[in-house]
């Protein structure tokens, strides 16, 4: 339950924990027509009055003739309420830009909107991170605590609502607000963090929004790098508790394992002691996510072999896209440093990014110079081909690379007296590819 003592200085506040506490067992109430009330007349009149005002964006005369409909039809509709809530959004924003002395008065306003709305229509999880978002929207950091415990509440109890704005809402905002005042420990913001790096897991591998998820999950990561709770001395120091808890709880075991992973915490003794647990858990064989994370630290340690076997273990049973197009350029990553250049080029193939695939390729046959451009010919031939894997790259080949690759080609001068045109077609060697001779000049 919400603690009162964080909102006991507001009055209208206070009014919505009480009517919280009526309504919290309470279904949503649901209605399959509009409910015009008693005196349906004047709330007809007074509804297309406020509806007309929102469309025209005069939120002014919206908010007057939205209260007249909300006490003639309280429970016309639940998206009266949303309506109500968006208009006193837009009325407290105005003020806060206009430096209004009564902007708090539009507050407590958007805030008794949401009273009546828990009110007619219940105490609804839909309506609570309606409220929660809104807190955020106005900056309203008195009440961080508050959005807090509504977005905790439903993640807790029906997760399959939180869309990626209340994965980034609830982090982002109210969560780093809540560590850097000491309202929650570091231990409660990473098992929020877990809490909601599953949630994107659930839904990127379910193919919905792939991309807003992923994009969430990077902003999370990023943030959770930013506070001491990342280090590597304080995850152990939490995980160890928690693990010695329940040795034998294997989802606690991969996300802690996850976790030390994606926070490059691969040398301690914890970290190795999980990583033989999974990948040897008899009843439940590693994971696509498993074999990856596995893998990362294997790349870290640079030992490569390892590595690339685990990476391609997880390619053969993982059905997350996202995964494997990080899975690939690791794979090209490991093959550039050994040198194994084709192998290189034909996982470049394999990203999804044409633009990325053709630096990529551009990148390793540029490399590929130093073995087989055994004269000054070949490795103009192979410069030659990797330009012309860069003009493809959408400008994501470097100009430091263009420049440097360019100096490498034969000037005219030299092709005269080898007897060869620019601008004819030559066998790259190595590759087999045709290419035009350019020359640098």
């Amino acid at each position: 339950m919400i603690r009162i003592n964080i909102m006991k200085n507001t009055l209208l506040l206070g009014v919505f924990l009480l009517i919280q506490s009526a309504l919290f067992a309470q279904d949503c109430k649901n209605q399959s027509t509009d409910n015009y009330g008693e005196d349906s007349v004047n709330c007809r009149k007074n509804f297309a009055l406020y509806t007309g005002y929102l469309k025209q964006k005069n939120y002014q005369d919206a908010a007057i003739f939205w209260t007249k409909t909300q006490q003639r039809c309280p429970q016309l509709k639940s998206n009266l309420y949303a309506n109500g809530a968006y208009i006193y959004k837009q009325l407290v924003k105005s003020k806060k830009k206009a430096k209004s002395t009564d902007a708090n008065t539009y507050k407590d306003s958007l805030y008794l909107v949401y009273d009546k709305w828990f009110e007619n229509f219940g105490f609804c999880n839909e309506t609570k991170v309606s409220l929660a978002k809104d807190i955020i929207y106005i900056n309203d950091q008195k009440k961080f605590p508050k959005a807090y415990s509504l977005y905790k509440e439903v993640i807790d109890s029906e997760p399959q609502i939180i869309t990626s704005t209340d994965v980034k809402y609830f982090f982002v905002y109210t969560g780093m607000y809540m560590l850097k005042t000491g309202k929650i420990e570091c231990e409660e913001f990473l098992s929020n963090y877990e809490t909601l790096s599953a949630i994107c897991d659930n839904n990127i591998s379910k193919r919905n929004k792939v991309e807003k998820f992923t994009n969430v999950q990077n902003i999370m990561d990023k943030k959770l790098g930013e506070t001491p709770c990342a280090s590597c001395e304080k995850l152990e120091e939490i995980y160890t508790v928690k693990y010695d808890n329940n040795k034998e709880d294997m989802d606690q075991v991969r996300k802690i394992f996850s976790s030390l992973s994606n926070n490059k915490c691969t040398e301690s003794k914890l970290y190795l002691t999980l990583l033989d647990k999974v990948l040897n858990d008899p009843n439940n064989p590693p994971t696509s996510k498993d074999l990856y994370s596995a893998a990362i630290s294997d790349y870290r340690r640079k030992d490569f072999s390892k590595a690339e076997e685990r990476l391609n273990r997880a390619l053969s049973i993982s059905e997350d896209e996202a995964q494997n197009q990080k899975t690939y350029e690791i794979l090209y990553d490991i093959a550039f440093n050994k040198k194994q250049y084709k192998k290189g080029f034909n996982v470049a193939g394999k990203l999804s990014d044409q633009c990325a695939m053709n630096d990529k390729k551009a990148r390793i046959i540029a490399a590929s110079s130093s073995n087989f451009g055994n004269s000054a010919l070949n490795k103009s031939l192979i410069y030659c081909l990797a330009l012309e894997y860069a003009s493809k790259s959408c400008g994501k080949t470097s100009s430091a690379a263009l420049n440097s690759w360019k100096g490498q080609l034969l000037p005219k001068s030299e092709l005269i007296m080898l007897d060869i045109k620019s601008g004819s077609s030559q066998t790259v060697p190595f590759w087999g590819q045709n290419v035009e001779l350019k020359t640098r000049d």
